[in-house]
């Protein structure tokens, strides 16, 4: 921000107050001195202590006046109750006029000295320790990684290893990850400290985990790493971004920094900065203020204006990481509210955080944020109410109001986070706010995953601007981004583009698992990856008087049919020059949902046709799936420079349609310097969507030890079938006695095995089953696994590729004491014995058709059976590897020491 940008700022929110009492805070003051003009306090705790001392009931309101200047803190300052204004009677700490005052939670450093290779170097003082984060100037300065997030990927988890009872971190595992040899060349550069003071950030889908490096080998390419333990529906792939930070030889690009452990610090300056004019500047304090009443003692009455809060670290370390939808659940703001009442931040900036801005958490009530500069964030701008509905109706949070604010650059140390969080909160206004540049979604509003009860009601998010999502970093995202019951819900007038995801999820209005109840009304959606508006899974919303335009797969996608109305459809002019109309699901009748009086045109010159037959709009009309819409040209003003005002004659308006007045939406414009400010942001040059990397092979191997931590995804690359797990969405998950699990009542090896259990009457005979996904492309593969059978156990492994129909090679089947699968194999094996399973195959295009196989039971001798028939001799790759359990009563059986391993030197 400029410097006259800021005294505009500043000025436009000082009270006009005829009469207060004032209290004066300047740098070189003394807490101890009366507050007068003559005898200014010096810092905002001395002066909060000193208006607490103040004769109640106050007779008039209280200004607290800082002079310019910087007032440094070491820990948050900290209002409760007693801190409280009286009802016309507001407490106000603000900026003088005129004034630059900047509350800082940070410590400035000594001056940098000149060093080799152009980096600027100085040693840190011993108070300060191994810090995590660092401004020069009035920048963020980057930790030394690798260069260009996004492009760079895993190739495979291949082991996941829980850590020992009494760990440090519960929960973690040690995980050993394929990586492209050359990503791992740095780290041969590195001492075997410095590896271990390494971190990993890792993207994966809507989510991202730190996680800290135990060991590299860049020869083959393996890194091992600690951290959270995987998540089902977030699992590491190959679509898995990374970034490698903390080791000097990272340190190569304008604007990075490393600490050594010694407390030398070295940086490589940006083009055009001076070193005698930027000193470097740490954070010190996590958060920088809280407001902490209580229900029967809530914070009243006070208010902050024209205050600059720069500088905190956000979180107590950068070290690790869970993974963690929105940052939301460990991630708090620098600025904390607790119930609170009536208190206001008015033209104030909050800059240079390594978390969330603003949290107001339980019992935050007529809080509001304005014309605040909220920048430079690691986490998200914003969050409103709790993860959960409150038991307690004084914890709930509502009637908050976020309104005509600039948010932008965030994400930075938590990609995952979002500008404007709303969870458990009820009627709460998101308003002509400029929300951008974060890696995820805008907005977020309700956080129940299905049909529940949720407290998320008649939240307005309403005349907002945003844009630059995404980024093509993570998935699964939308400009505004909504979960479960949220009834009386609006989001509506709001310009929203430039969305961009990695692999899907790039949308601009998304109903996601639940959304009920909610109206999205004269929004402008454009330039977006997979759409314009998504409904995963909902009930009742209403989508009405919308622009969508120019998504490049899809315009309009409907995820999952259900038995209600999903939603109403209708006013909406639909327009794109690639991809298709409608995507996913569009089976039922307007019962299910109602599409009305809409507006389609393909700008490409191609036939516009809806769903997956690529029907005509009457043949579509004809089957009862649209009611009163046309193909026409809308007669945009001009649509390649996205301007959406309708020319007279537009026959949009003989449908009703209502011109979106996009210059009202965004920050407001009674202030053209704060417009013009938040028109102006340096996000660089952009960058083209990254390739989707192809699957490589995998090796894995799996003891069994350890724990399982997730029922839907146990290990890496696997997929479980369980009657439990195919419970409706928002439903419990009910097992009907079939079951995977760890136990220790058998081993082959070490102290667990992996239990089998079966049960009459299941859904599916092939219940419970274990499935991996090897990706094996050429060469040999190989499968050995250790098996224990129970009697009536009836075991089933096969290979397979991918596709429908699929082909399927080596087959075994045990059942009865006697082991088939393939012609030419019928052999005795014993029950309640151990036997150990050697399968292998040529596949690729030196595909034979033919594998080998080696069985030898416990105490026995090896069995080695050559050349048996595939079941498809053209399976050219191997895409799943299977172990069913095919009873159809109560048995198990038990597997031990699992390998899936291939030759392929390419992989």
């Amino acid at each position: 921000m400029t410097m006259p940008c800021r005294r505009l700022l500043l000025l436009a929110f000082l009270p006009g107050l005829a009469s207060a009492t004032v209290l004066h805070v300047a740098p070189n003051g003394d807490d101890r001195a009366s507050g007068r003009a003559d005898a200014p306090l010096a810092s905002l705790e001395g002066a909060r202590q000193a208006v607490r001392k103040l004769p109640r009931p106050l007779t008039e309101p209280v200004r607290v006046v800082f002079a310019a200047g910087t007032y440094r803190i070491t820990q948050a300052v900290a209002f409760d109750g007693q801190d409280s204004g009286e009802a016309s009677r507001t407490i106000t700490y603000e900026a003088a006029p005129g004034a630059q005052v900047m509350i800082s939670g940070g410590r400035e450093l000594p001056p940098f000295a000149s060093g080799r290779d152009g980096r600027w170097t100085l040693e840190t003082p011993a108070e300060a320790g191994m810090f995590e984060q660092l401004w020069v100037g009035d920048r963020r300065a980057t930790r030394a990684r690798t260069s260009h997030p996004g492009t760079r990927f895993l190739r495979s988890l291949e082991r996941e290893t829980p850590l020992p009872a009494g760990a440090a971190t519960p929960g973690f595992t040690e995980q050993t990850l394929n990586v492209t040899p050359a990503e791992l060349a740095v780290f041969g550069e590195a001492s075997s400290a410095e590896t271990k003071d390494a971190v990993v950030t890792f993207y994966h889908k809507w989510d991202t985990t730190r996680s800290r490096v135990e060991s590299a080998d860049p020869a083959k390419g393996v890194l091992t790493v600690r951290g959270p333990a995987q998540k089902a529906n977030t699992a590491f792939d190959h679509l898995t971004g990374m970034v490698i930070e903390n080791l000097p030889g990272l340190l190569d690009e304008p604007g990075e920094w490393f600490l050594a452990r010694d407390g030398r610090l070295s940086y490589l300056p940006r083009p055009g900065e001076d070193l005698a004019a930027v000193r470097g500047v740490i954070p010190v304090a996590e958060k920088l203020l809280t407001l902490a009443g209580t229900a029967a003692s809530p914070v009243r009455h006070l208010a902050f204006r024209g205050l600059r809060f720069h500088h905190a670290k956000g979180v107590p370390s950068l070290a690790t990481s869970v993974p963690n939808q929105a940052a939301v659940r460990t991630v708090d703001g620098v600025i904390t509210v607790e119930h609170a009442d009536a208190v206001a931040f008015f033209g104030c900036e909050l800059a240079h955080v390594g978390s969330y801005g603003f949290s107001l958490r339980q019992g935050s009530r007529g809080v509001v944020v304005e014309k605040c500069l909220i920048t430079d964030l690691g986490a998200g701008g914003v969050k409103v109410g709790s993860l959960n509905d409150e038991t307690n109706p004084a914890n709930h949070a509502r009637h908050n109001r976020i309104h005509n604010n600039i948010i932008r650059d965030g994400g930075l140390l938590f990609p995952c986070a979002v500008g404007v969080w709303i969870g458990s909160s009820s009627d709460n206004e998101v308003t002509h706010n400029e929300i951008s540049d974060f890696f995820y979604s805008a907005v977020s509003v309700g956080w129940r995953w299905g049909y529940a009860p949720s407290a998320a009601k008649r939240n307005r998010v309403e005349w907002n601007h945003l844009h630059h999502l995404g980024k093509g970093l993570l998935s699964d995202m939308g400009g505004v981004y909504t979960l479960g019951p949220s009834e009386g819900t609006s989001v509506s007038h709001n310009h929203i583009h430039d969305v961009t995801c990695f692999t899907y999820g790039g949308w601009g209005l998304y109903t996601d698992e639940g959304s009920t109840g909610i109206t999205m009304e004269g929004n402008v959606v454009h330039d977006t990856t997979d759409g314009g508006f998504h409904q995963h899974y909902g009930k009742d919303n209403v989508i009405r008087g919308n622009i969508l335009a120019f998504a490049e797969e899809y315009q309009v996608k409907r995820s999952r049919a259900e038995e209600h109305l999903s939603f109403t459809f209708e006013k909406n002019l639909i327009v794109y020059d690639r991809g298709e109309l409608l995507g996913s699901n569009w089976s039922g009748a307007t019962a299910n949902f109602l599409l009305k009086d809409n507006l389609y045109w393909d700008y490409s010159a191609r036939p516009v046709t809806f769903a997956a037959k690529k029907l005509s709009l009457a043949d579509w009309q004809k089957q009862g799936q649209d009611v009163g819409s046309t193909v026409a040209d809308p007669l945009f003003v001009d649509p390649a420079k996205r301007d959406f005002r309708l020319r007279p004659g537009s026959p949009a308006l003989a449908l009703g349609f209502k011109q979106p007045d996009v210059a009202a939406m965004g920050v407001l414009r009674d202030d053209p310097a704060w417009r013009s400010l938040a028109a102006t942001f340096d996000r660089g040059p952009t960058t083209p969507r990254p390739a989707k990397p192809k699957a490589p092979g995998l090796n894995l191997r799996h003891d069994f030890e350890g724990r399982i931590n997730d029922t839907q995804r146990p290990f890496p690359h696997a997929a479980p079938a369980l009657s439990a797990l195919g419970s409706a969405p928002g439903k419990p998950r009910v097992g009907l006695g079939d079951a995977l699990r760890l136990t220790t009542a058998r081993q082959a090896a070490g102290k667990q095995s992996l239990l089998f259990q079966d049960a009459p009457g299941l859904p599916r005979a092939y219940f419970p089953m274990l499935s991996f996904h090897p990706h094996h492309r050429r060469g040999t593969s190989t499968v050995s696994f250790a098996l224990y059978l129970e009697p009536k156990a009836i075991f089933i492994h096969e290979w397979r590729t991918a596709g429908n129909p699929y082909r399927t090679g080596p087959v075994l089947h045990v059942q009865n004491g006697r082991l088939t699968g393939v012609k030419g194999l019928d052999v005795a094996v014993p029950t309640q014995k151990w036997i150990r399973f050697e399968l292998s195959a040529v596949i690729g295009d030196a595909v034979t058709g033919r594998w080998n196989l080696k069985v030898t039971p416990e105490g026995g001798a090896t069995q080695e059976f050559k050349d048996l028939p595939c079941r498809h001799p053209d399976m050219k790759t191997l895409d799943w590897v299977g172990f069913i359990s095919n009873a159809n009563e109560k048995t198990e059986f038990y597997l031990d020491d699992l390998t899936i391993l291939t030759d392929d030197p390419g992989r």
